[in-house]
């Protein structure tokens, strides 16, 4: 009977320290963690002081980011179309024609692409 008091007692003790550790865990990750954390950078381009010149600055910068997307979606597209036609081609049902006019006119597509994303960044820094 006294042996089953000492493993009730002894049961007892570890789940209230299982509790504390616990509790001490749950304490310890909800304080604020004092980093030293870095300041956050100004934008690429000056869109002046204040609060409302860093969201213009913000707001620039990803007009040009999102015209770098399509520039990048331009140049995937292009790549596609000269591989299917490139296949087409060693499958005999396309000529060499079609694949060099592909090719061609991709590169004209992206070179004025990325000529015009240069101009308008110019226009919106």
């Amino acid at each position: 009977m006294k042996s089953k008091f000492v493993r009730l007692s002894r049961f007892k003790d570890r789940q209230v320290m299982r509790l504390g550790s616990g509790l001490i865990l749950a304490w310890l990750s909800c304080k604020p963690a004092l980093a030293d954390l870095p300041s956050v950078e100004a934008p690429e381009s000056s869109g002046g002081t204040g609060l409302m010149g860093q969201i213009k600055g913000y707001a620039q910068d990803f007009i040009v980011f999102a015209g770098l997307l399509v520039c990048a979606v331009a140049f995937i597209n292009v790549a596609t179309s000269a591989v299917h036609t490139f296949v087409e081609v060693r499958n005999e049902r396309a000529t060499w024609t079609k694949f060099g006019s592909i090719v061609a006119t991709g590169v004209v597509l992206l070179v004025a692409t990325i000529w015009l994303l240069g101009q308008s960044a110019e226009i919106i820094l």
